[in-house]
């Protein structure tokens, strides 16, 4: 529902006239009316005064879907989602600051290569691929089911 919706049946639950509302908020019957067609809306002080008088949160009063309805959608399914995001989001970034390390690792010992003197092995830029490359692909695969949530 839309808040002229919910001001309309919140105020219809309550068995208050338009003019009963009005008197209680402080502002003419036209505005509730306007309010309910949908042609004006509270600004936001008067929406809380409206909220706290109809006996409902901000959130329900602007809702607009029904309370049941986004329980039924979204309750614990929902939820589930959310934390399997949350713990995915934790391990790419545990991965990526892996790679950082690892990285960073591997930039100073190039740099201590470009000195004439110091020989690099090539074993370590085969150890340095066969440990990025994976973490790479990881990350790639996370990002992945990222978006398919």
């Amino acid at each position: 529902m839309a808040l002229n919706d919910n001001i309309k049946k919140l105020r219809e639950e309550r068995n208050l006239t338009q003019q009963q509302l009005a008197d209680k908020l402080y502002v003419s019957r036209q505005t509730i009316c306007r309010w309910e067609n949908g042609s004006r809306c509270p600004d936001l002080i008067t929406a809380k005064k409206l909220a706290l008088e109809l006996g409902v949160s901000m959130d329900d009063l602007v809702s607009d879907e029904d309370v049941n309805d986004i329980q039924i959608k979204y309750g614990i399914w929902r939820s589930e989602k959310i934390k399997s995001r949350l713990k995915l989001q934790e391990e790419r970034k545990k991965v990526q600051n892996f790679l950082e390390i690892i990285g960073s690792i591997y930039m100073g010992i190039l740099i201590l290569g470009l000195r004439p003197e110091v020989q690099i092995p090539i074993w370590i830029t085969i150890v340095f691929a066969c440990v990025v490359i994976p973490l790479i692909v990881i990350c790639l695969m996370i990002s992945k089911r990222l978006r398919e949530i």
